[in-house]
């Protein structure tokens, strides 16, 4: 099977889990037998990555929904278009179309009517139309990371025809729970769909607990700016690989204010880590589920668990046995099934 993959920007370039989660469907196809190429943003110059073949346009990843006519032409090699939110999604649609080849896509991102809380109203409202433009196609195949995204997907108004839920994996064998320190874990992009003020809300209210901030983004230079003195940065990103993995290790607690996750990455990264966890989106872990900038919530539920360290700790070991279930063979077994329909 020939399998065109476009998104907006692989590896090298990265910007968060979705460059990863395209590599490592990319590298389980060709490992499975099957032809892949990447169409995506770039230096022209880079050809591949790894083994994978890659033709970059050299455009900013913005400009991948003015494509079209590139992915036309690239799209007549393949028998399958996966594509992805948000960028490369609708003109890989409407190349789809005009070749009558199927489209998949996975929905990595999707906001609804939180673009409201994210940009106000004008510019969340212009937020909202983009995405709906996007991600409201007819594809001849929807792919949701969790059973949440698609559940808040339908809740948004969004058609569920042919709309699967498959989860992705993670390297476990990079993850492993150390000895555990007494600091509270945010791992995120620093933007504000990740909650990152509600966090320095809570740390405020629990002026006696270390947190660290572990991630980069838009928001950093203000969130050094207002952040309390128990608040500590760092910069670490999977890039930075053994300090990266080190810094879940010693953790005993995971705390994700997001907005709104269609899977969340760094959920699993935690428990993987041997973390408890205190989020606002239900993956099944355990820990606390708390309502979306519920920080009253939030920083009752973190405070409980840090005094009772047993409990916690209990948490996080049965966490790792959960973190099992998520693997990169598992999604491209599922990912393949679906395929096979598309081509019977």
């Amino acid at each position: 099977m020939k399998v065109l993959i476009t998104h907006e920007l692989f590896l090298p370039d990265f910007a968060g889990g979705g460059e990863k989660l395209v590599y490592e469907m990319a590298k389980g196809l060709k490992k499975a037998g099957h032809e892949v190429r990447i169409l995506t943003t770039g230096n022209p110059k880079i050809k591949y990555y790894e083994d994978i073949p890659t033709i970059r346009i050299p455009i900013h990843r913005y400009f991948m929904n003015f494509a079209f006519l590139r992915i036309l032409r690239e799209a007549r090699w393949a028998d399958i278009i996966q594509t992805s939110t948000y960028n490369a999604c609708l003109p890989s649609w409407m190349a789809g179309k005009i070749l009558r080849k199927p489209v998949v896509c996975l929905i990595m991102s999707y906001w609804g009517r939180t673009w409201f809380e994210i940009r106000g109203i004008i510019f969340g409202a212009l937020s909202m139309l983009i995405e709906n433009l996007q991600v409201n196609r007819s594809y001849d195949k929807i792919i949701y990371l969790s059973d949440f995204s698609k559940e808040f997907a339908r809740k948004n108004g969004l058609p569920l025809k042919n709309a699967v839920v498959i989860s992705p994996g993670l390297e476990l064998g990079n993850y492993k729970s150390l000895k555990k320190e007494d600091f509270v874990l945010f791992s995120a992009r620093f933007s504000k769909q990740k909650g990152v003020y509600d966090c320095i809300k809570v740390a405020r209210k629990l002026p006696n607990i270390k947190f660290v901030m572990m991630g980069w983004g838009e928001e950093e230079s203000n969130l050094r700016k207002i952040a309390p003195s128990n608040v500590h940065f760092s910069n670490l990103t999977l890039k930075d690989g053994k300090n990266f993995f080190e810094q879940y290790g010693h953790a005993p607690l995971f705390f994700l204010p997001s907005r709104a996750e269609t899977f969340g990455f760094v959920l699993v990264e935690a428990m993987a880590s041997g973390c408890a966890i205190v989020s606002t989106i239900p993956l099944g872990y355990e820990g606390y589920v708390v309502g979306s900038g519920d920080v009253d919530s939030m920083h009752k539920k973190i405070r409980e668990l840090m005094a009772d360290r047993k409990k916690m700790l209990l948490m996080g070991k049965r966490n790792t046995n959960h973190a099992k279930k998520y693997t990169w063979d598992n999604f491209i077994k599922r990912l393949l099934t679906e395929y096979q329909k598309l081509k019977t």
